[in-house]
Formats: C-alpha cells, structure tokens, sequence
C-alpha cells in the first residue's frame, strides 16, 4: 500500500523547527512518517528537537540527530533510496513550514489524479508575506537551460529518485553537493522523468502555495552582506553552473 512520507533536513532552525513540526503534526492526512533530520546544529535546534523525543502526541515523529555533517542532498538520498518505489516524499526543510493544515491532502489527491506522476510542486509563500516566484512548464523550457521554475518544496515517488544515477549528486571532486542542492537533485529527476515520457507529463504543478519558505529569514544563518554569507552564495553560483554545463549523466 502507498505511503506518504515528510522527510525534514535541515541545519541552525531554532527559530522555525517547532512550526515545521506542529504544521505536519496538525494535517488532515496525517503522514504514515515525518522524519527529522538535525545536521549538527550548533544553535538551541537540538534542545527544542529533544522535548519531541518520544512524545506520544506525535506518533509519526521520528529524528535523527547526525553524528557528521552530511549536507541537504545526502541526508535526503539516504532516507529515499529505500522507500518503496510508490511511496510519496514530501520534502520540507526544518526552517520551512506547511502553509495550511491541507497540504498533504492536496499532495495525495494531486498524484491520485494521475498515477503518472513523480514529481509535484507548488507555489509557496515567503516568511515575509510575499509569494514565491513557481510556475508551469512553458513551451520550450528544459530543465538544464531554462530558468528556475519549480519550488524548494516538492513532493515526489520514491523511484523518481532511485532510478538517478548518483554521479550527477557529485560534483567536481566526486563529492556530494553540499550547496545548489536544489539543482542537484531535481533536474535530473525533472530529465529523466522527460526522457522517459517524451514530455513533462510525469510533472504536475500545484496552482497554490502550499508552504511557507525562509528564505533568508532565518536569523541563525549568515546575514547577506558577511563575507561567509558572500562566500557561500559565490559557491552556490558556481555549484548551479556547473550542474547546468555538465548536463544528466547516465551512469
């Protein structure tokens, strides 16, 4: 039987955890799983995720505290690869929240209305009130070349990720991208899914915003203007670019 899972990563969300959690907690449908994952926050993430430990009010939680930094992409391949190949993950970082108490219902019903579908997303909200910038597929764009238009939440089948070679989540060194994950992980998904069906039919979008993102509201991350803030998105450039001029790789 399908399964619809929340896969939570996420480093320095002190401020946002508590929503993140409360809004998959209080769905309509609840997840058969929300798993939470802490990559070595050094802020208060860790003492707010214990009063979770073993709280009955939230018998789907589960978290995971890392013993080594892994990164967004590795954590999220790690807890895929093995689900089911059906199942639905729902991708919703530890600083990011569901925007109502219907998300996950919407997601359900979305793939129900076409079992072709492995890759879903949404419009979503900033923490600051205003919309973010998601849309269709138009005429034209390919994932590689086109600009951004899908969503730092999205929901997907497990096999929409397992059936990516995992050469194209390394970078330069053969390392696992650490920054641009966005990119790293769902254009592939996005090529291969177009591969397959000659089309982007596989691909469904949600006309409405089903989460409410950060972005750079989170006061535990560097603060734009601070050398590391300035370091890490010249990385996060360079990271997209490379992704984009190397393409899919097949194995």
């Amino acid at each position: 039987m399908q399964k619809i899972h929340v896969l939570s990563t996420g480093r320095h969300a002190s401020h946002f955890v508590e929503k993140c959690i409360e809004s998959v907690n209080t769905q309509t449908l609840r997840p058969d799983s929300h798993l939470v994952i802490d990559d070595i926050s050094n802020d208060d993430t860790r003492q707010i995720l214990m009063k979770y430990m073993y709280n009955q009010e939230y018998p789907n939680l589960e978290i995971i505290f890392s013993n080594i930094r892994k990164y967004r992409l590795l954590n999220l391949y790690e807890n895929i690869v093995d689900k089911d190949p059906d199942d639905i993950i729902c991708i919703v970082d530890t600083d990011d929240w569901l925007a109502h108490d219907e998300v996950l219902k919407v997601v359900k019903s979305k793939f129900e209305s076409d079992k072709k579908l492995e890759y879903v997303y949404s419009r979503y909200s900033l923490s600051t009130g205003e919309e973010g910038g998601s849309s269709e597929i138009y005429d034209g764009w390919e994932p590689y070349s086109g600009r951004w238009i899908t969503s730092h939440m999205c929901s997907i089948k497990a096999k929409a990720l397992q059936r990516i070679p995992v050469t194209n989540f390394l970078d330069w060194n053969k390392q696992w991208f650490k920054i641009a994950t966005d990119h790293a992980m769902i254009l592939p998904i996005i090529h291969k899914l177009k591969q397959l069906h000659g089309d982007y039919s596989a691909i469904g979008f949600i006309d409405e915003p089903l989460y409410i993102h950060t972005f750079h509201g989170n006061p535990s991350k560097p603060r734009a203007g601070t050398p590391e803030a300035d370091e890490r998105a010249k990385m996060a450039v360079r990271c997209s670019t490379y992704i984009k001029q190397r393409g899919y790789l097949d194995d």
